[in-house]
């Protein structure tokens, strides 16, 4: 260590640092968690006490072809329903794909989503493009498809000892940046095809990768189909831990997911 770094370090160790008692700085802070979005589902709502939160890091997973987009798709139709915007970084589909995909569902060329005409896989490009459209389009919830397709800059891999580390901080950056600029973030990250169960329906430990993934997150939503029904159990969910392996089912039609039994019997069964 060279002497200008050592007076950067005495320098940064004389910092003031405020310290104060956990209530009060849980007023100071901006990140309002008692406003809750809701999902447009109301059993899933249920499972994360009432719907996401400003900060919420979200991870959607399953093998694919089981439904993640769909999934994300139906939370971006349900927040545009409550015009709330939204802002999509589609790696795996084209722009024109993607809102076929949405035309599909139903959507009108209002709906207030928004996203890049261009994309760009580095992360840093990703929160260039967030501030931006924070400020110009008052974009309150980000989704990533998928979560392998963001890099970060080539010093910083370096720093990291594997890929699953690397992800792992990924996965930090997107959570600490939903925190400070209080919106939502829904990355969606593939499973392992030979998973756990043996079948399509996916664990936490089925995430690829997935050393520090589950950590970061504050709900995860595993998602996969069968003949007749698509599943959504969930992994996490920060704020009620009880609820976890519990799984919705819901009908698939004319590109949407739409919950079954809502106003019935509970659809949701706990497995394991």
């Amino acid at each position: 260590m060279n002497e200008i770094d050592r007076a950067i370090d005495e320098l940064e160790s004389l910092a003031e640092v405020e310290i104060v008692k956990i209530s009060a700085g849980a007023e100071m802070s901006e990140q309002d968690v008692s406003s809750k979005i809701e999902s447009g589902f109301q059993h899933l709502d249920d499972c994360i006490k009432g719907g996401f939160r400003e900060g919420d890091f979200n991870i959607i997973s399953g093998i694919p072809g089981e439904g993640k987009t769909t999934l994300c798709r139906m939370f971006t139709l349900n927040m545009a329903a409550q015009n709330i915007p939204t802002l999509w970084f589609s790696y795996e589909m084209t722009l024109p794909e993607l809102w076929d995909s949405f035309a599909e569902m139903g959507a009108d060329k209002e709906m207030v989503s928004f996203a890049p005409v261009e994309m760009n896989d580095d992360l840093d490009w990703m929160f260039r493009h967030i501030d931006k459209a924070i400020r110009e389009q008052g974009i309150k919830a980000v989704f990533i498809d998928t979560l392998g397709d963001v890099v970060k800059s080539e010093k910083n891999q370096t720093q990291l000892n594997n890929y699953a580390n690397y992800l792992s901080q990924l996965c930090k950056d997107l959570r600490m940046y939903a925190i400070k600029n209080n919106i939502m973030i829904f990355a969606i990250a593939h499973a392992v095809k030979n998973t756990r169960s043996n079948t399509s329906e996916t664990g936490n430990s089925d995430i690829a990768n997935s050393n520090g993934i589950p950590a970061a997150a504050t709900n995860i939503f595993h998602v996969w189909r069968d003949d007749e029904h698509t599943f959504v159990k969930i992994g996490k969910s920060r704020r009620d831990g009880t609820k976890k392996n519990w799984r919705i089912s819901f009908e698939y039609k004319d590109g949407r997911l739409i919950e079954k039994n809502a106003a019935g019997d509970a659809p949701k069964e706990k497995v394991w």
